[in-house]
């Protein structure tokens, strides 16, 4: 078995990697901007050696063509940057849909207009979402449109390919322990969620070989706590 993530940097697509090798999968993960050879000397472990690829693009992910067929892909990959929409440039506004939302659509396109679904053949799409799709806050106005907007994909897009085993998932999940979720300087970080946390339970999803389907998953936090002023 075979998958593909994008985002290769980010903390969530590492443990992403890590639970699939763990699962015997060979993961094959893709960068952006000068990256791939720090993704390389994440993945020089015993457990990875001849199981691991990383692929490089210079533009959009929606550039990258892979050369196989996956069994699944994974697309994490967005910006967070919180602010008030006012003091937010037109760029700014532009960047955070264009990565977000924009490029992940053009890529699921041209993913299957090269693969195909084939017959009794499971493919995984995996969006990651946030609770930010089923909800708004204060300064993240922007990124909470992104994910509205995967939501409305992941929902039409099991719609139009229902009579094919190929799945659409939306893994929202509320803020991890990544360089984007420290960005919320309020926060307790100790009551973030651990990415290695999220991806077990993203990983138990899609490798599960039974009927059930849920294509919407919520991995809420038990607590948030408040940094004291």
């Amino acid at each position: 078995m075979n998958t593909l993530i994008f985002g290769a940097s980010g903390g969530l697509a590492a443990a992403l990697a890590d639970a699939f090798l763990a699962r015997r999968w060979r993961v094959d993960l893709v960068t952006r901007g000068g990256k791939a050879e720090v993704v390389n000397r994440r993945f020089t472990t015993p457990i990875a050696e001849g199981r691991v690829e990383v692929f490089e693009t210079p533009g959009r992910y929606s550039d990258f063509t892979p050369r196989q067929r996956y069994q699944a892909y994974f697309f994490p990959q967005a910006l967070f940057d919180p602010a008030a929409l006012t003091a937010m440039a037109d760029e700014a506004i532009e960047r955070e849909i264009e990565v977000g939302l924009l490029d992940p659509i053009r890529l699921t396109r041209k993913l299957l207009s090269h693969h195909p679904p084939l017959p009794d053949a499971r493919c995984d799409y995996c969006f990651v979402g946030s609770t930010s799709a089923y909800a708004g806050f204060r300064n993240t106005s922007v990124y909470c449109a992104v994910k509205h907007g995967l939501l409305g994909f992941v929902r039409a897009m099991n719609d139009e390919y229902a009579h094919t085993d190929s799945r659409f998932w939306l893994f929202s999940m509320g803020t991890m322990n990544t360089d984007m979720g420290r960005k919320l300087t309020e926060q307790d970080p100790t009551s973030f969620l651990e990415p290695a946390d999220v991806a077990e339970r993203v990983a138990e999803a899609v490798c599960s070989r039974s009927n059930l389907f849920e294509p919407e998953v919520i991995i809420r936090r038990r607590g948030i706590r408040f940094l004291e002023k």
